[in-house]
């Protein structure tokens, strides 16, 4: 009998064991932020699907899309100088719209701010990850939304969000620079066990916008935001660390309620580095509130908040460190706040602000200093 020796190298282990992956280059796409590579873009993503997962690279260069769509079990990579460009047409992007009945999301009732789940132009998006579980977004490009206007949008002038993932399990982003949103720069609605790392947000509207969320993580992450630069609400067993945090808004705005939300090791300071989108001619830059708890604030939002914790964190040059404002149909309690330096307070001196406030049940502050 013959013996055959196989000899298999460590190398060819490794090959075999990494995800393929498929540059998009390799599809027709054309990094000279003129060609639309919003086709070829999306053939690598049904391709890498396709083939049961792996990674669709975007090598350096610009390149000028649409809507993506992220699909399950793709990592959508962009090397060190790539850059995706939105459309500066808001009718070229597709929206979000859920199969099934999630209002619960819905606020601004019928107002210039009025974010509804149903509303087509409103749920906009350049990158979609829809029922994606185990997508991603890694790497250290830029994805630029470029201040895209729609003056049938939202106040007149937001056009689509940069990225929204919604419905998705699993779902991870780190590294990435998302600049000039043209509406909020991550977008998340009924996410579990997520985690955003190493992100740096610049200019637009909001930052990090999740409603409904249970295991989710925001970490390490920089904010240079025009708007709110964390925002949301339904959230259970969320937590926010090592974060660096500059608004012309809110730093952390709750808009609805919340359970178990650990926010810790994070400095929040204004002025805003980018002026408010929306505050008129004067633009202002300065920092409202650090932390803004107001579930119902923009439309009805009934629910519980509780075990909220807020410890270890710098607050710098805002007008109040925390704001409370616990509508009718919520219920609060457990608001604990400790270890906290605040500096530069030109509003009230007080370590958490209470308007309208139907009130939290049980409130401890510890370690707090506050000075002008």
């Amino acid at each position: 009998m013959k013996r055959i020796l196989y000899i298999v190298t460590l190398a060819a282990i490794t090959a075999c064991s990494q995800p393929p992956v498929f540059d998009i280059n390799d599809f027709g796409a054309i990094p000279d932020g003129v060609t639309d590579c919003t086709a070829a873009i999306n053939a690598a993503i049904e391709s890498c699907h396709g083939s049961g997962g792996g990674r669709v690279l975007i090598p350096s260069g610009e390149y000028l899309t649409s809507t993506i769509r992220l699909l399950p079990g793709v990592d959508l990579h962009l090397d060190e100088g790539a850059v995706i460009l939105g459309s500066a047409d808001p009718e070229t992007y597709s929206s979000y719209i859920p199969d099934h009945d999630m209002t619960r999301y819905d606020s601004g009732g019928n107002s210039a701010n009025a974010n509804n789940t149903t509303d087509k132009r409103w749920q906009r998006a350049l990158i979609l990850a829809v029922k994606a579980d185990g997508a991603s977004i890694s790497g250290s490009g830029v994805i630029d939304g470029r201040h895209v206007v729609d003056t049938l949008g939202e106040e007149g002038m937001r056009g689509p969000h940069t990225v929204t993932i919604a419905e998705t399990s699993g779902f991870t982003m780190s590294g990435i620079t998302i600049k000039r949103a043209a509406n909020y720069a991550v977008l998340g609605y009924a996410l579990e066990d997520s985690h955003f790392t190493g992100l740096h947000i610049m200019e637009g509207w909001d930052g990090i916008h999740i409603r409904g969320a249970r295991r989710v993580s925001v970490e390490s992450c920089r904010f240079e935001t025009g708007d709110d630069s964390i925002a949301g609400g339904y959230w259970e067993d969320m937590s926010i660390r090592d974060c660096d945090i500059n608004s012309s808004c809110n730093g952390l705005r709750l808009i609805m309620p919340a359970c178990r939300l650990d926010v810790s090791r994070c400095r929040f300071h204004g002025p805003g580095v980018y002026p408010h989108r929306t505050s008129g001619e004067a633009r202002r830059k300065n920092m409202l509130f650090a932390v803004s708890i107001e579930p119902g604030g923009w439309g009805a939002a009934p629910g519980e908040l509780k075990e909220l914790y807020f410890h270890d964190l710098e607050i710098e040059n805002v007008n109040i460190p925390f704001s409370t404002s616990v509508r009718e149909g919520c219920v609060a309690r457990d608001l604990t706040v400790s270890d906290v330096r605040a500096t530069g307070v030109y509003g009230a001196m007080t370590p958490v602000y209470c308007w309208n406030d139907n009130g939290f049940e049980t409130v401890s502050i510890s370690g707090f200093s506050i000075s002008r």
